[in-house]
Protein backbone atom coordinates (compact mmCIF):
# COMPACT_ATOMS: atom_id res chain seq x y z
CA UNK A 1 0.00 0.00 0.00
CA UNK A 2 1.22 3.48 -0.80
CA UNK A 3 -0.11 6.53 1.00
CA UNK A 4 0.91 10.00 -0.07
CA UNK A 5 1.66 12.67 2.51
CA UNK A 6 2.62 16.30 2.42
CA UNK A 7 5.01 17.08 5.24
CA UNK A 8 4.03 19.78 7.73
CA UNK A 9 0.43 20.04 6.55
CA UNK A 10 -2.65 18.80 8.43
CA UNK A 11 -5.71 17.78 7.40
CA UNK A 12 -14.36 19.07 9.90
CA UNK A 13 -32.82 18.75 9.12
CA UNK A 14 -34.79 21.25 8.42
CA UNK A 15 -38.31 22.45 9.43
CA UNK A 16 -40.26 24.93 7.37
CA UNK A 17 -41.47 27.76 9.63
CA UNK A 18 -43.76 30.68 8.80
CA UNK A 19 -41.97 33.98 8.23
CA UNK A 20 -43.78 35.48 11.22
CA UNK A 21 -42.26 32.96 13.62
CA UNK A 22 -38.73 33.01 14.99
CA UNK A 23 -36.03 30.82 13.52
CA UNK A 24 -36.17 27.84 15.97
CA UNK A 25 -32.66 26.40 16.17
CA UNK A 26 -31.30 28.88 13.58
CA UNK A 27 -32.37 31.83 15.70
CA UNK A 28 -30.81 30.27 18.79
CA UNK A 29 -27.54 29.65 16.96
CA UNK A 30 -27.55 33.18 15.58
CA UNK A 31 -28.07 34.60 19.06
CA UNK A 32 -25.18 32.51 20.32
CA UNK A 33 -23.07 33.84 17.47
CA UNK A 34 -23.87 37.41 18.44
CA UNK A 35 -22.87 36.64 22.02
CA UNK A 36 -19.65 35.02 20.88
CA UNK A 37 -18.60 38.10 18.98
CA UNK A 38 -19.86 40.64 21.49
CA UNK A 39 -18.04 43.95 21.67
CA UNK A 40 -15.68 43.08 24.51
CA UNK A 41 -15.18 39.40 23.61
CA UNK A 42 -15.37 39.02 19.86
CA UNK A 43 -13.76 35.58 19.86
CA UNK A 44 -13.58 33.72 23.21
CA UNK A 45 -10.11 33.71 24.74
CA UNK A 46 -10.39 29.97 25.42
CA UNK A 47 -10.89 29.32 21.69
CA UNK A 48 -7.71 31.16 20.79
CA UNK A 49 -5.82 29.60 23.72
CA UNK A 50 -6.76 26.15 22.43
CA UNK A 51 -4.30 26.51 19.53
CA UNK A 52 -1.25 26.59 21.79
CA UNK A 53 1.03 23.55 21.54
CA UNK A 54 1.05 21.08 24.42
CA UNK A 55 4.27 19.62 25.87
CA UNK A 56 3.14 16.07 25.06
CA UNK A 57 0.55 14.04 23.18
CA UNK A 58 -2.79 13.59 24.92
CA UNK A 59 -2.00 11.15 27.77
CA UNK A 60 -5.51 9.67 27.66
CA UNK A 61 -4.76 8.33 24.17
CA UNK A 62 -1.02 7.79 24.07
CA UNK A 63 1.47 5.83 26.12
CA UNK A 64 5.07 6.62 25.13
CA UNK A 65 3.86 7.67 21.67
CA UNK A 66 1.94 4.41 21.16
CA UNK A 67 -1.85 4.41 20.95
CA UNK A 68 -3.29 2.75 24.05
CA UNK A 69 -4.54 -0.77 23.36
CA UNK A 70 -8.11 -0.32 24.64
CA UNK A 71 -8.55 2.81 22.52
CA UNK A 72 -6.92 1.23 19.48
CA UNK A 73 -9.15 -1.87 19.73
CA UNK A 74 -12.30 0.23 20.09
CA UNK A 75 -11.43 2.53 17.18
CA UNK A 76 -10.69 -0.46 14.98
CA UNK A 77 -14.05 -2.01 15.91
CA UNK A 78 -15.86 1.23 15.05
CA UNK A 79 -14.05 1.44 11.69
CA UNK A 80 -14.89 -2.16 10.81
CA UNK A 81 -18.58 -1.78 11.67
CA UNK A 82 -18.69 1.49 9.73
CA UNK A 83 -17.20 -0.32 6.74
CA UNK A 84 -19.64 -3.25 7.03
CA UNK A 85 -22.49 -0.75 6.83
CA UNK A 86 -21.36 0.21 3.33
CA UNK A 87 -22.57 -3.16 2.06
CA UNK A 88 -19.83 -2.85 -0.56
CA UNK A 89 -18.60 -5.43 -3.11
CA UNK A 90 -16.56 -8.31 -1.64
CA UNK A 91 -13.39 -7.19 -3.43
CA UNK A 92 -13.43 -3.84 -1.62
CA UNK A 93 -11.46 -4.27 1.59
CA UNK A 94 -9.96 -2.05 4.27
CA UNK A 95 -6.36 -1.31 3.35
CA UNK A 96 -5.67 0.65 6.51
CA UNK A 97 -7.32 2.69 9.25
CA UNK A 98 -5.41 5.81 10.19
CA UNK A 99 -5.65 8.34 12.99
CA UNK A 100 -4.73 11.95 12.19
CA UNK A 101 -5.57 15.49 13.24
CA UNK A 102 -4.80 17.37 16.45
CA UNK A 103 -5.31 14.38 18.78
CA UNK A 104 -2.43 12.71 16.95
CA UNK A 105 -0.37 15.84 17.46
CA UNK A 106 0.75 18.35 20.08
CA UNK A 107 -2.02 20.88 19.39
CA UNK A 108 -4.87 18.85 20.91
CA UNK A 109 -7.49 20.66 22.96
CA UNK A 110 -11.02 20.21 24.27
CA UNK A 111 -12.23 21.21 20.80
CA UNK A 112 -10.42 18.30 19.11
CA UNK A 113 -12.13 15.29 17.61
CA UNK A 114 -10.87 11.89 16.55
CA UNK A 115 -10.13 12.04 12.82
CA UNK A 116 -10.19 8.45 11.62
CA UNK A 117 -9.73 7.61 7.93
CA UNK A 118 -10.73 4.22 6.53
CA UNK A 119 -8.46 3.63 3.51
CA UNK A 120 -9.85 1.68 0.54
CA UNK A 121 -8.97 1.24 -3.13
CA UNK A 122 -11.66 2.71 -5.39
CA UNK A 123 -10.10 0.97 -8.40
CA UNK A 124 -11.44 -2.37 -7.17
CA UNK A 125 -14.97 -1.17 -7.95
CA UNK A 126 -15.98 -1.15 -11.61
CA UNK A 127 -17.65 2.28 -11.46
CA UNK A 128 -16.56 5.82 -12.17
CA UNK A 129 -14.36 7.05 -9.33
CA UNK A 130 -16.17 10.39 -9.06
CA UNK A 131 -19.49 8.61 -8.56
CA UNK A 132 -17.99 6.27 -5.96
CA UNK A 133 -16.50 9.16 -4.02
CA UNK A 134 -19.81 11.04 -3.94
CA UNK A 135 -21.65 7.89 -2.86
CA UNK A 136 -19.17 7.11 -0.12
CA UNK A 137 -19.08 10.73 1.05
CA UNK A 138 -22.87 10.67 1.37
CA UNK A 139 -22.68 7.49 3.44
CA UNK A 140 -19.93 8.97 5.61
CA UNK A 141 -21.91 12.17 6.20
CA UNK A 142 -25.04 10.20 7.09
CA UNK A 143 -23.10 7.91 9.45
CA UNK A 144 -21.46 10.82 11.26
CA UNK A 145 -24.82 12.59 11.52
CA UNK A 146 -26.64 9.56 12.93
CA UNK A 147 -23.97 8.56 15.44
CA UNK A 148 -22.62 10.35 18.48
CA UNK A 149 -19.70 8.16 19.54
CA UNK A 150 -17.12 9.61 21.90
CA UNK A 151 -13.81 8.29 23.19
CA UNK A 152 -12.61 9.95 26.40
CA UNK A 153 -15.05 12.76 25.69
CA UNK A 154 -13.85 13.39 22.11
CA UNK A 155 -16.18 12.91 19.13
CA UNK A 156 -15.30 10.24 16.57
CA UNK A 157 -15.34 11.52 12.97
CA UNK A 158 -15.00 8.89 10.26
CA UNK A 159 -13.86 9.39 6.67
CA UNK A 160 -13.56 7.10 3.67
CA UNK A 161 -10.38 7.77 1.73
CA UNK A 162 -9.13 6.35 -1.55
CA UNK A 163 -5.65 4.87 -1.34
CA UNK A 164 -4.51 7.19 -4.15
CA UNK A 165 -5.76 10.35 -2.44
CA UNK A 166 -3.09 12.64 -1.04
CA UNK A 167 -3.57 13.09 2.69
CA UNK A 168 -2.46 16.51 3.89
CA UNK A 169 -1.11 15.77 7.35
CA UNK A 170 1.87 16.20 9.61
CA UNK A 171 0.95 13.35 11.94
CA UNK A 172 -0.49 9.99 10.85
CA UNK A 173 -0.83 6.83 12.94
CA UNK A 174 -1.92 3.47 11.51
CA UNK A 175 -4.50 2.02 13.88
CA UNK A 176 -4.58 -1.22 11.90
CA UNK A 177 -0.79 -1.72 11.99
CA UNK A 178 -0.22 0.03 15.32
CA UNK A 179 2.62 2.23 14.10
CA UNK A 180 3.38 5.79 13.09
CA UNK A 181 3.34 6.47 9.37
CA UNK A 182 4.31 10.07 10.01
CA UNK A 183 5.39 11.11 13.50
CA UNK A 184 4.40 14.54 14.83
CA UNK A 185 7.06 17.14 15.44
CA UNK A 186 6.90 20.15 17.68
CA UNK A 187 7.02 23.32 15.64
CA UNK A 188 7.81 26.85 16.65
CA UNK A 189 4.46 28.57 16.70
CA UNK A 190 3.41 32.13 17.47
CA UNK A 191 -0.27 32.97 17.59
CA UNK A 192 -1.30 36.33 16.12
CA UNK A 193 -4.65 36.75 17.84
CA UNK A 194 -5.54 40.12 16.33
CA UNK A 195 -5.18 39.00 12.72
CA UNK A 196 -7.12 35.78 13.40
CA UNK A 197 -9.94 37.77 15.00
CA UNK A 198 -10.01 40.26 12.13
CA UNK A 199 -10.28 37.60 9.43
CA UNK A 200 -12.78 35.48 11.36
CA UNK A 201 -14.99 38.51 11.92
CA UNK A 202 -14.87 39.25 8.19
CA UNK A 203 -16.58 35.91 7.54
CA UNK A 204 -18.99 36.42 10.45
CA UNK A 205 -20.05 39.81 9.06
CA UNK A 206 -20.77 38.18 5.69
CA UNK A 207 -22.93 35.61 7.45
CA UNK A 208 -24.85 38.32 9.30
CA UNK A 209 -25.59 40.03 5.97
CA UNK A 210 -26.88 36.73 4.54
CA UNK A 211 -29.07 36.18 7.60
CA UNK A 212 -30.58 39.65 7.03
CA UNK A 213 -31.30 38.77 3.40
CA UNK A 214 -33.06 35.58 4.52
CA UNK A 215 -35.17 37.43 7.10
CA UNK A 216 -36.30 39.85 4.38
CA UNK A 217 -37.64 36.89 2.41
CA UNK A 218 -35.22 37.00 -0.54
CA UNK A 219 -34.60 33.25 -0.37
CA UNK A 220 -32.96 32.87 -3.78
CA UNK A 221 -30.38 35.53 -2.97
CA UNK A 222 -29.85 34.03 0.49
CA UNK A 223 -29.31 30.61 -1.08
CA UNK A 224 -26.85 31.95 -3.66
CA UNK A 225 -24.92 34.00 -1.11
CA UNK A 226 -24.79 31.22 1.50
CA UNK A 227 -23.56 28.69 -1.08
CA UNK A 228 -21.00 31.17 -2.31
CA UNK A 229 -19.73 31.66 1.26
CA UNK A 230 -19.60 27.89 1.87
CA UNK A 231 -17.55 27.39 -1.31
CA UNK A 232 -15.24 30.25 -0.38
CA UNK A 233 -14.55 28.81 3.08
CA UNK A 234 -13.90 25.38 1.59
CA UNK A 235 -11.37 26.79 -0.91
CA UNK A 236 -9.89 29.02 1.80
CA UNK A 237 -9.07 26.08 4.04
CA UNK A 238 -7.94 23.80 1.19
CA UNK A 239 -5.47 26.43 0.04
CA UNK A 240 -4.22 26.88 3.61
CA UNK A 241 -3.60 23.18 4.12
CA UNK A 242 -1.79 22.79 0.84
CA UNK A 243 0.49 25.80 1.28
CA UNK A 244 0.83 26.75 4.93
CA UNK A 245 -0.01 23.76 7.08
CA UNK A 246 -2.12 23.38 10.18
CA UNK A 247 -0.71 26.47 11.81
CA UNK A 248 -1.27 28.68 8.79
CA UNK A 249 -3.37 31.77 9.41
CA UNK A 250 -6.16 30.59 7.11
CA UNK A 251 -6.51 27.22 8.82
CA UNK A 252 -6.60 28.81 12.28
CA UNK A 253 -9.32 31.18 11.07
CA UNK A 254 -11.31 28.19 9.83
CA UNK A 255 -10.91 26.45 13.19
CA UNK A 256 -12.10 29.53 15.05
CA UNK A 257 -15.23 29.61 12.89
CA UNK A 258 -15.80 25.89 13.44
CA UNK A 259 -15.54 26.35 17.21
CA UNK A 260 -18.38 28.89 17.20
CA UNK A 261 -21.95 28.38 15.86
CA UNK A 262 -20.82 29.88 12.52
CA UNK A 263 -20.93 26.73 10.37
CA UNK A 264 -24.21 25.57 11.90
CA UNK A 265 -25.88 28.89 11.13
CA UNK A 266 -24.47 29.03 7.59
CA UNK A 267 -25.59 25.49 6.76
CA UNK A 268 -29.02 26.11 8.27
CA UNK A 269 -29.61 29.28 6.26
CA UNK A 270 -28.49 27.48 3.12
CA UNK A 271 -30.86 24.54 3.58
CA UNK A 272 -33.81 26.62 4.78
CA UNK A 273 -33.47 29.01 1.83
CA UNK A 274 -33.63 26.07 -0.57
CA UNK A 275 -36.65 24.63 1.25
CA UNK A 276 -38.50 27.93 1.06
CA UNK A 277 -37.82 28.23 -2.67
CA UNK A 278 -39.02 24.69 -3.37
CA UNK A 279 -42.15 24.91 -1.20
CA UNK A 280 -45.63 25.99 -2.24
CA UNK A 281 -47.44 27.84 0.51
CA UNK A 282 -50.91 26.70 1.55
CA UNK A 283 -53.79 29.06 0.80
CA UNK A 284 -55.97 29.74 3.82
Amino acid sequence: MKLLFKKNIIIENYNLTPVSEKFDELEEAANALDTTIAKDLKIPKEVLDSFQLKPSLNPEFWDREELKKDIRDQLMKIAEEFFIGLDSPENLVIKDVIFTGSLANYNWSKYSDIDMHVIVDFDTIDTKEEFIKKLFDSYKNLWNKNHDITIKGYDVELYLQDIKETLSANAVYSIKRNKWLLKPEKEKFKLNRNIIKKKALMFIDKLKDIKTIYEKGDYQKALDKSQELKDKIKKYRKSALESGGEFSLENLVFKVLRRTPFMEVLNDINSKSYDKIMSIQENI
